[in-house]
């Protein structure tokens, strides 16, 4: 089994978020897995904008690769969706502390961060950050959270007001 690429970003204003919300809630399960989506979601988008979404377009192909999907009868398509293989193996998980978005591809790190790799002729894979997230998404993200949490404390007020639970 191949190694596994991962996504950590560590925002301080999530970080004190979340501690603040572990008080109120004890298990902070429930705002993982809507980090986790929102978070699958904007890898996703990275994928369809070709790295638009999050501020830095993917550079193009390389005359030799676009001459060789033409060969393979691919065209144009997008960037790193030749099979599409890894854009779908793109997974995201989470538990009581965390929220991670990963895959099992070997090759999503060179992709991912660009350099080395033993092409035909040993070329450099150029970066195309497709696990990346910017200072506007985490923003949105921390809002969605806190309205996330904010829903989930009425909830459990309502329904300690009707049931005494």
């Amino acid at each position: 089994m191949a190694e596994m690429f991962k996504a950590k970003w560590n925002d301080k204003d999530i970080i004190a978020f979340l501690r603040t919300a572990e008080k109120k809630l004890g298990d902070l399960s429930p705002l993982m897995k809507a980090a986790r989506v929102e978070l699958k979601g904007i890898i996703d988008e990275n994928f369809e904008t070709e790295g638009k979404h999050t501020g830095d377009k993917w550079k193009e192909w390389s005359d030799e690769w676009k001459k060789q999907r033409m060969k393979m009868g691919e065209g144009s398509g997008k960037i790193l969706n030749l099979s599409g293989k890894l854009r779908k193996t793109i997974m995201a998980k989470s538990d009581r502390n965390t929220a991670t978005i990963y895959t099992n591809r070997d090759y999503a790190a060179i992709h991912n961060f660009g350099g080395n790799k033993k092409l035909k002729r040993n070329k450099t894979m150029p970066r195309r950050e497709f696990m990346r997230i910017n200072d506007t998404q985490v923003e949105y993200l921390l809002a969605d959270l806190k309205i996330s949490l904010e829903e989930m404390l009425m909830k459990a007020e309502a329904n300690k007001k009707v049931f005494g639970k």
